[in-house]
């Protein structure tokens, strides 16, 4: 008969080592998401677009919001750029912002002029825990994209069998239980009181 316990144990201890990477992740990109003002040194700002290139380009205007995402996304295939991307217009331009792990692209094409403009973003490594926080979603871009939202499936699944795995040992060892209800407790008025301040 399997000792249950002991399969518990042990995979409770794998998961949570397993997950130390993944957490690290989101809470160091959460740090600069909170203080922003004392990594912008380092998070960069305009100046941290390289132009590419700039080029005489027409199309016509989109007829409405509906036709905006058509209109970005010839403009991305005319140029052979790939990836997920976001559109704005504002009045005779149109900004589009094509996402990668590595070095995003902005295009900005003027009506006016014709011309369409692309940069890319410097290489820099808040940049990338930023990304990283953020990127969800399949069929976003390209295969790295993809495997990313695979391994956040995987985190947040792997996540929950460790707490069920920890409620179970939990529960299995009275000697402890007091502290168990001590910090289920916490964390239930955490987030209420978060919930709370939205």
């Amino acid at each position: 008969m399997p000792n249950w316990n002991l399969i518990f144990r042990r995979t409770h201890l794998y998961l949570g080592l397993l997950l130390i990477p993944w957490l690290l992740i989101y809470a160091l990109s959460t740090v600069l998401f909170n203080h922003r003002a004392t990594f912008r040194p380092h998070h960069g700002g305009d100046q941290q677009w390289t132009p590419l290139w700039e080029k005489d380009y027409a199309i016509a205007p989109p007829a409405g919001t509906d036709a905006l995402r058509a209109t970005a996304q010839r403009i991305l295939d005319d140029h052979r750029i790939k990836g997920a991307f976001g559109v704005r217009r504002q009045g005779e331009r149109l900004n589009l912002n094509v996402q990668n792990f590595w070095r995003p692209k902005r295009l900005t094409y003027d009506f006016s002029t014709k011309k369409l403009r692309a940069e890319e973003r410097t290489f820099a490594a808040t940049e990338l825990l930023a990304r990283l926080h953020t990127r969800t979603g399949y069929g976003q871009g390209g295969w790295l994209d993809n495997l990313w939202a695979f391994i956040v499936d995987a985190f947040c699944v792997t996540t929950l069998v460790w707490i069920a795995t920890g409620l179970y040992l939990w529960w299995k060892l009275p000697a402890t239980r007091s502290w168990g209800y001590a910090a289920i407790g916490g964390g239930v008025a955490t987030i209420a009181i978060l919930l709370g301040t939205l």
